[in-house]
């Protein structure tokens, strides 16, 4: 679990370097760029808020479809297409002519 004052300490921490930023900027610019970074940074962390609320599962087919198994990969190093069987062990070849 989490402790609501750690919460806060890791937001203030998060949050000071671009609070000291606008302050930086508020000193030497114009009040609209001041408002617009603001925003930015608004918009920033409400997006990393809201990440962090939101939790994304896969569709159930999507799920089994990326659990499946990828077929076999043939190699050849010899002019034989080798290419594992089922569960044995062994391995098929096959004569590859060029």
């Amino acid at each position: 679990m989490y402790s609501k004052f750690g919460t806060i300490i890791a937001v203030a921490i998060a949050i000071f370097p671009f609070a000291l930023v606008l302050a930086k900027l508020a000193e030497t610019e114009g009040t609209l760029t001041v408002v617009i970074v603001a925003a930015i940074f608004v918009i920033f962390f409400a997006t990393v808020l809201l990440a962090t609320r939101v939790t994304l599962e896969p569709e159930p087919d999507l799920a089994e479809a990326l659990r499946a198994p990828a077929p076999p990969i043939a190699w050849s190093w010899d002019g034989v297409n080798h290419q594992p069987e089922g569960g044995d062990g062994a391995a098929t070849t096959t004569e590859s002519h060029h």
